[in-house]
């Protein structure tokens, strides 16, 4: 089932393919880049349109806010892992 909702015309087909776990995150499959110059030049191109972000009043310090409190929040889950960890076998 799709995760958004979609405008097909009336009796369209879905097709389902699956996909290798290392392709699924990636956007591209085997031999779809390459790293010979033209393609090297057409990531650049490419890279090269994207637009800065540009952020709202408020949003930047609100970001960098929850970056801060992941940030607590993993040195918390590590400190704790290492309290629990046998003595000796600490890094």
């Amino acid at each position: 089932m799709p995760a958004e909702p979609v405008d097909w015309p009336e009796g369209s087909e879905l097709r389902v393919e699956a996909v290798a776990p290392d392709e699924a995150n990636s956007g591209t499959r085997e031999g779809e880049s390459g790293d010979d110059p033209e393609s090297i030049a057409a990531w650049i191109a490419a890279v090269e349109k994207i637009e800065p972000m540009i952020w709202a009043e408020g949003e930047r310090e609100e970001y960098e806010r929850y970056r801060e409190k992941v940030r607590q929040f993993n040195l918390e889950a590590v400190r704790m892992q290492m309290e629990q960890m046998p003595q000796g076998d600490t890094p």
